[in-house]
C-alpha cells in the first residue's frame, strides 16, 4: 500500500509519544501504538512493526493484560531477531521477565532477564544493564533470597555510580531500602532511604522526594515511631501540595486516616479520610473512593453513628459495582482492539501469500469474529449477574434503613431483627462481590502463590469445625475421616483452604436434610488425596460438560433457598491449576458427588 510521503516519519513520532505516555496513560498509549502497528503492517515497515509490537506489549503489561502482552512481545522478539534489532529484542525480553515476575514464574523471569542482560552487555548499554540487574534483584527479593537480592542490587548500584546515573541510583537505593525493611533491618532500610532522599534533593526531584518520605514514614510505623511517621507524612503532604500532586495527596491523607483509625483517633481519621475523599472525587479515582468510603464507614461505626456508617457502606458497594462495570467495558474494548490487530495481521499476510493462504486467512478472521462474540456475551452475562444479584440485597438494606429512620422508638426486639437483616444482606453482598472479584483476580493473573510445606490433616479439621454450625442449621452432619500420621504437601495453604471451602460449601448448599457430608484424607507413596463427598443430587452428563464454566447454571438447585453465582466450581478448577493440584469428580445423577483434590506428598 502506497502511503503519503513522510507518513512513516509521523508514525515514528506517534510511537515515541506513546512510549512517553505509557506510564501515566497506558490505555491511551495502547490505542495509539495499536494505530501505528496497523499502519506499519500496511506500509510493510518491519522496523516500525517490531517497535510498535514492543510498545503494545509494554502497555498491555502495565494494564495487567498479560496473555496479550506476552503475545505481542513474543512477536516483537521473533521479528527483531530476524531484523537483527538487538535493542528491541533486549527491551522485549526485559518486559517478558517483568510479566513472569508478576505471575510468580520466577524461573522463567530469570531466564528472560539473563537473556536481556547478555544483549545489553553486547550493546554496552550500561544504564539498561543496571535496570536488569535491579529487576533480577527484585526476583530474589520476591522469593525471600535477600542475600542474592542485595548482591544484584549492589552490582546495579556500582554501575549506576560508575555511569553517574542519578535516576538509577535513586531507584536502586529505594529498592535496597525496601528489601532491608522486609528483612527487618530497619536501621539499614532508613539509611538507604535517606540516601535516596538526599539524591532526590540534589536532583531537585521533589516528586521522588515525597515518595521516599512516604516509604520512610511507613518504615517508622513498623518501628512504632508513630509521631515521626506523622511528621514525615506532613512533610510529604507539603511537597505534594506545592506540586499539586493530587493523587499523592489522596494517598497521604488516606494513609494518615488509616493510621488514625488504628490508634482509635476517630475524629482525626474522619477529617483526613474526608480530605482524601474530596480530592479523589475531583480526580474520579474510583478505586480510592471505594476504599475511602469503606474506611469512613468504619470511622462512623466507631463513633456510634450508624446512619452515616450505613450511608458510606452503601456508597462503597455502588462504587464497587461501577468498578466491575468499567473493568468489563475495558475488557470488551481491548477485545475489539485485538480483533482489529488480528484482522490487520491477516490482511498483511494475504498481501504476501495470496491464493491458498488467502482462503485460510479469511477463515481465521471468521473464527476471530465468533470468538469476539463469545467474549462479548461473557462480558454481558458478567454484568447481568452482578447487577441482578446485588440489586435485591441492596434494596432490602435500603428499605430496612428507611423503616429504622422513620421510627424513633422501635422496640429492642424489632431493632435487633432489622439490624440482623442488614448484616445478613451485607454478608450476602460481600459473598457475591468476593466470588466475582476472586474470579476476575484469577483471570487477570493477580493471584500470587505463596508455597509452604504443611500437614493437610489440621487444615481439614479446621474446615470441618468452621462449617459444622452451617451444616447443622440444615440438619446435615459433617464427618471428618483423617488418615493417621502427617500428610505433608507443598503448596499455597490459603488457596488450598479456598478450594476445599468452596467444595464443602457447595455440598452443604445442595444436600437434602439429614444426610452426611464426608471430608476424608488418604495417601499412597506419591500422592495425598482430600475427598469431599455428599449424598446430594449429583451431576448429569449435561452438567458435567459445563460445570467448570463461568456462570454455569446447573440442573441441581440449592435445598435451602441459598444463593449461587455459578462461579464456585469455576474458581475451584482455576485455583487447583494455580496450586499444582489435580481435581477429579465421580458422580452420577441422583447418586451424590465426590470431589477429590490430589497433591504430591512431601517427606
Amino acid at each position: 500500500m502506497n502511503l503519503p510521503e513522510g507518513y512513516n516519519v509521523k508514525l515514528y513520532t506517534l510511537l515515541e509519544e506513546a512510549q512517553r505516555m505509557k506510564i501515566n496513560e497506558p490505555q491511551k498509549a495502547l490505542e495509539q501504538a495499536n494505530f501505528v502497528y496497523v499502519q506499519a503492517l500496511k506500509s510493510g515497515d518491519e522496523e516500525l512493526e517490531a517497535s510498535s509490537l514492543y510498545t503494545l506489549g509494554v502497555c498491555n503489561e502495565l494494564l495487567a493484560n498479560y496473555p496479550q502482552a506476552m503475545k505481542f512481545l513474543s512477536e516483537a522478539i521473533k521479528l527483531s531477531q530476524h531484523l537483527g534489532n538487538k535493542k528491541v529484542m533486549g527491551d522485549s525480553l526485559n518486559c517478558v521477565g517483568i510479566i513472569h515476575d508478576n505471575l510468580n514464574n520466577y524461573s522463567n523471569a530469570l531466564k528472560a532477564y539473563f537473556r536481556a542482560l547478555k544483549i545489553y552487555e553486547e550493546l554496552k548499554e550500561n544504564k539498561k544493564i543496571a535496570i536488569v540487574l535491579s529487576n533480577i534483584g527484585l526476583i530474589y527479593t520476591n522469593i525471600k533470597d535477600y542475600r542474592n537480592a542485595l548482591k544484584f542490587y549492589s552490582q546495579a548500584l556500582d554501575i549506576a555510580e560508575e555511569e553517574n546515573d542519578s535516576e538509577s541510583l535513586l531507584v536502586t537505593n529505594i529498592n535496597i531500602g525496601l528489601t532491608h525493611t522486609l528483612l527487618g533491618n530497619f536501621d539499614e532500610s532508613l539509611k538507604f532511604l535517606y540516601d535516596a532522599l538526599n539524591l532526590a534533593s540534589v536532583k531537585n526531584d521533589r516528586r521522588r522526594s515525597s515518595i521516599t518520605l512516604d516509604h520512610i514514614a511507613e518504615t517508622n510505623i513498623k518501628l512504632n515511631n508513630l509521631e515521626e511517621a506523622y511528621r514525615l507524612f506532613e512533610e510529604s503532604r507539603k511537597i505534594k501540595t506545592d506540586l499539586n500532586d493530587k493523587r499523592g495527596l489522596v494517598k497521604v491523607f488516606g494513609t494518615i486516616g488509616q493510621l488514625n483509625l488504628i490508634e482509635n483517633k476517630v475524629g482525626e481519621a474522619k477529617i483526613n479520610l474526608e480530605k482524601a475523599l474530596e480530592i479523589a472525587d475531583q480526580l474520579g479515582m474510583k478505586r480510592s473512593i471505594h476504599e475511602l468510603h469503606k474506611m469512613l464507614s468504619e470511622s462512623f461505626e466507631k463513633m456510634g453513628d450508624a446512619q452515616n456508617a450505613l450511608m458510606h457502606l452503601k456508597i462503597a458497594y455502588r462504587k464497587e459495582i461501577e468498578l466491575l462495570n468499567e473493568e468489563s467495558e475495558l475488557k470488551a474494548k481491548n477485545i475489539s482492539t485485538q480483533l482489529e490487530i488480528e484482522q490487520a495481521q491477516k490482511e498483511a499476510e494475504i498481501q504476501r501469500l495470496k491464493n491458498i493462504e488467502l482462503a485460510q486467512a479469511l477463515e481465521d478472521v471468521k473464527k476471530l469474529n465468533v470468538s469476539l462474540k463469545e467474549l462479548n456475551d461473557e462480558k454481558n452475562e458478567f454484568m447481568a449477574i452482578a447487577v441482578h444479584d446485588l440489586k435485591n440485597p441492596l434494596q432490602n438494606i435500603l428499605s430496612t434503613a428507611r423503616i429504622m429512620k422513620r421510627s424513633d422508638d422501635l422496640p429492642k426486639e424489632e431493632l435487633d431483627e432489622f439490624t440482623s437483616n442488614i448484616v445478613s444482606q451485607t454478608d450476602r453482598m460481600f459473598n457475591i462481590i468476593k466470588k466475582l472479584l476472586d474470579h476476575n483476580a484469577i483471570d487477570q493473573g493477580e493471584l500470587r502463590i505463596k508455597e509452604s510445606v504443611f500437614d493437610v490433616n489440621p487444615l481439614c479439621a479446621e474446615l470441618a469445625e468452621n462449617f459444622r454450625e452451617e451444616a447443622e442449621r440444615k440438619f446435615l452432619n459433617i464427618k471428618l475421616e483423617k488418615f493417621p500420621g502427617e500428610l505433608n504437601v507443598k503448596t499455597d495453604k490459603v488457596i488450598l483452604y479456598e478450594i476445599l471451602q468452596n467444595l464443602i460449601s457447595n455440598a452443604i448448599k445442595f444436600s437434602p436434610q439429614h444426610k452426611d457430608i464426608r471430608l476424608s484424607t488418604f495417601t499412597d507413596e506419591e500422592d495425598i488425596r482430600i475427598e469431599v463427598k455428599d449424598d446430594g443430587p449429583g451431576f448429569s452428563d449435561a452438567d458435567k460438560a459445563k460445570m467448570f464454566h463461568k456462570f454455569a447454571r446447573l440442573s441441581a438447585k440449592p435445598t435451602g433457598n441459598e444463593h449461587s453465582t455459578g462461579l464456585g466450581l469455576s474458581i475451584v478448577k482455576k485455583l487447583c491449576e494455580l496450586a499444582g493440584a489435580r481435581l477429579k469428580l465421580e458422580s452420577s445423577e441422583g447418586q451424590g458427588a465426590s470431589f477429590t483434590v490430589s497433591l504430591k506428598r512431601e517427606p
